[in-house]
């Protein structure tokens, strides 16, 4: 167990123990079954899907804080096809990532990229497909989404789709200063993401997902990735990946003098105006919603365990049968926790 689920598991121990309504037994077992659930439940398993070269390692160190090795020159995913499974050491706990190789790089691998997507895909909690955002040539990954998919339906809900290096988008004059997409940018990143969902509904129409445009290298919109992808995940294992959530850090990128002014208590005072780069960074979180139900704006703000005891307050408010029923599966208790820290324990 990693260092940081010692903690999180110690101040969870902490809470649970100063509750005056849970009696001495449920707080032991309270404790053994979320023990348990850090323990034993398998880490999230990811695969990744994309043309050579869109920076699937690269993305994986802006998520996770992994060290993956990155390869410029060629591909650096050819293990794949001997070990289909890799483990990830990112700061915050294990994945089971499956770096796929990329598409694109030749013809003649296609029908044996579709056969292993195939065999892998079906094992994966997510699916996430890279395409460079200046790529317009989707035909590819249409044919590919319609030869796996066919066959394995119930894939789509576990898909997401992410465009890759939005920072090298034309018209090139990313705002540095700032770390974020020019006015001309930002319109073209948003026509793209349009342009790719439509071409996604065209062969997967049941798809409810939404495409996002990131760079991984600006660590610039990671937040909303790491969004679609806890959608994607089944309920009962999204903690395992939000627990492992270690997003690079946005505003380490940003000119210092800009965000101290975007940080400003002034700053809020600004009546409603055309957003500049300064507001736009203010504005820009790293906290993650609770993502289920899928809504268009998902409410802000995970947090770690109080020692006030919420996650204890809402375990005691359950009835008999309810308990029960929770302490009985260690996974879903914590879902439970997950939700409740979160403000949403439905």
């Amino acid at each position: 167990m990693s260092e940081f689920f010692r903690d999180r598991l110690r101040r969870f121990t902490a809470s649970v123990e100063q509750s005056e309504t849970l009696t001495p037994v449920q707080r032991t077992k309270v404790v053994r079954e979320y023990k348990k659930a850090i323990e034993t439940e398998a880490p999230p398993r990811l695969v990744l899907i994309g043309e050579a070269g869109v920076g699937k390692s690269t993305t994986i160190n802006a998520l996770f804080n992994a060290g993956q090795e990155v390869g410029h020159s060629r591909a650096t995913t050819d293990r794949a096809w001997a070990i289909p499974v890799q483990e990830v050491n990112g700061s915050h706990g294990t994945l089971e990532v499956v770096d796929m190789p990329g598409l694109g790089d030749d013809i003649a691998n296609y029908p044996r990229y579709v056969a292993l997507y195939r065999e892998v895909v079906p094992t994966a909690d997510v699916v996430v497909w890279i395409h460079q955002a200046e790529n317009r040539m989707v035909h590819l990954v249409q044919q590919a989404l319609t030869d796996l998919c066919g066959s394995h339906p119930e894939l789509i809900g576990r898909l997401v789709f992410g465009l890759s290096k939005a920072d090298e988008i034309g018209p090139h004059n990313w705002n540095l200063r700032a770390n974020l997409p020019s006015p001309a940018q930002q319109a073209e990143l948003a026509d793209r993401e349009r342009d790719f969902n439509r071409k996604i509904l065209g062969v997967l129409p049941t798809w409810q997902g939404r495409t996002v445009s990131y760079s991984a290298r600006q660590f610039y919109n990671l937040t909303a990735l790491f969004k679609e992808m806890m959608y994607a995940l089944p309920e009962h294992r999204r903690w395992l990946l939000e627990q492992r959530m270690d997003l690079g850090d946005f505003t380490s990128l940003v000119d210092r003098k800009l965000l101290q002014a975007a940080t400003a208590s002034t700053l809020a005072e600004v009546g409603p105006q055309e957003p500049g780069p300064a507001q736009q960074v203010r504005e820009r979180g790293l906290r993650l919603p609770d993502p289920a139900p899928r809504q268009p704006e998902p409410q802000e703000g995970p947090s770690a365990p109080s020692a006030q005891g919420p996650v204890t307050e809402a375990l005691a408010a359950l009835s008999q049968a309810e308990l029960d029923a929770l302490l009985a599966d260690s996974a879903r208790l914590a879902e439970f926790v997950r939700r409740v820290e979160q403000g949403d324990a439905r």
